[in-house]
């Protein structure tokens, strides 16, 4: 990797994009957003059990993109979602 490369990987910042209250969800913006050359993070405090239900936000997932792929990302969730 050249220097230039390291210095830009450095200099990305992640931001939460949206929230969404399942997992399922999640997955289809993630696949949707991969599907567009856009990489995110899923990230949720979800405990895996038999009772899949979210009380009060505590199983919302946050989906993070590079800022850069922000305003790009919200745009194709509101014309997709």
């Amino acid at each position: 990797m050249s220097e230039n490369e390291e210095k830009k990987d450095k200099d990305i910042k992640i931001v939460e994009l949206c929230r969404v209250p399942r997992e399922d969800e999640a997955l289809a913006i993630e696949s949707l957003l991969a599907s567009c050359n856009i990489k995110c993070i899923l990230q949720s405090d979800i405990t895996r059990s038999v009772y899949p239900f979210t009380i009060d936000g505590l199983a919302e997932v946050s989906i993070l993109v590079s800022d850069r792929d922000f305003e790009k990302s919200k745009e194709i969730i509101s014309k997709n979602v």
